[in-house]
């Protein structure tokens, strides 16, 4: 029997399989190299990221724990994160005992606004409440104040379609101011203990080429972040160093006081002054006793 055709069917079978076979290990090839290549430039891309981070952390963590005056403090706070976000606005809040958000800083480029800080111009808006004072209810509908109670920070793309949150404030200074707030992100500025002492809100990223307003890059969100805790650490080494040097002042006021006390005490014990007040009492006896003998 000629099996010369069966061969030839097999051989011909067997080199389309080769070259099927071939052709997906040319193609796995080219994939596993393009996924290697992307894997590459993910890597060279997040170092980069790193290296960038490095040497923004160390001047900027320098630079706060060395300022020794609260205004400054709080404004290279924001202009930094402002900087870093190339955001055309931003708020710093710091929590007070009455459980609010005060004002501490206000900035706006595009608007011209410079409130607090070393502007020489008070901050005149109203504290936050974190709770509803009819309720007591957390204030959740507020950014900045979810972001406080959440310990968490918080983005969003556009503040005029942000679904959870009321941006009725920030509306209406739209209208008067011309404005529009669009993408905004609120960091939490945490202390060792993880408990918030204040919030960095910064408004309007913008594309460094174009100016467009864009939302807040995720990447970035971390390094702001970190940002956050760097200067809460700066926050709360300076309100530390501000409560013992208030502690000393009192301890010195005190302690003069006790001075004064002893010297006065010292002063009135002494025979020197004993003598006086025996001479003291002489003269007004001989004055008391002329104006009798006056008497008609």
């Amino acid at each position: 029997m000629d099996l010369s055709p069966a061969v030839g069917v097999f051989y011909w079978a067997y080199g389309i399989c080769a070259s099927v076979l071939g052709a997906f290990g040319i193609y796995r090839g080219l994939k596993t190299r393009s996924e290697s290549l992307h894997l590459l430039r993910q890597l060279e891309r997040e170092k980069r990221r790193s290296d960038e981070l490095a040497n923004f952390v160390i001047p900027i963590g320098l630079s706060l724990a060395a300022e020794t005056d609260l205004n400054t403090l709080l404004e290279k706070i924001l202009l930094e994160g402002k900087s870093l976000a190339n955001a055309d606005g931003g708020t710093l809040y710091l929590l007070t005992p009455e459980k609010t958000l005060r004002f501490g800083i206000v900035i706006n480029d595009s608007l011209k606004i410079a409130m607090g800080g070393t502007s020489g111009q008070p901050v005149s808006l109203p504290p936050l409440s974190l709770h509803d004072p009819a309720t007591g209810q957390p204030n959740l509908k507020n950014i900045a104040t979810s972001c406080a109670l959440g310990a968490k920070s918080l983005s969003v793309a556009d503040a005029h379609a942000a679904p959870g949150f009321d941006f009725s404030g920030a509306k209406a200074f739209d209208q008067r101011m011309n404005y529009r707030t669009v993408s905004v992100l609120c960091v939490p500025l945490k202390d060792t203990n993880e408990q918030v002492i204040g919030v960095l809100q910064l408004i309007n990223a913008q594309d460094a080429e174009t100016k467009r307003v864009i939302p807040f890059d995720e990447h970035l969100c971390r390094s702001i972040g970190l940002l956050g805790l760097l200067a809460a650490a700066a926050l709360k080494s300076y309100l530390r160093v501000k409560k013992l040097t208030e502690e000393l002042e009192d301890l010195r006021i005190q302690i003069d006081e006790v001075k004064k006390e002893r010297q006065v005490a010292e002063i009135t014990g002494s025979d020197y002054f004993k003598n006086i007040q025996a001479r003291a009492r002489e003269m007004r006896a001989k004055v008391k006793g002329q104006d009798k003998s006056q008497l008609p």
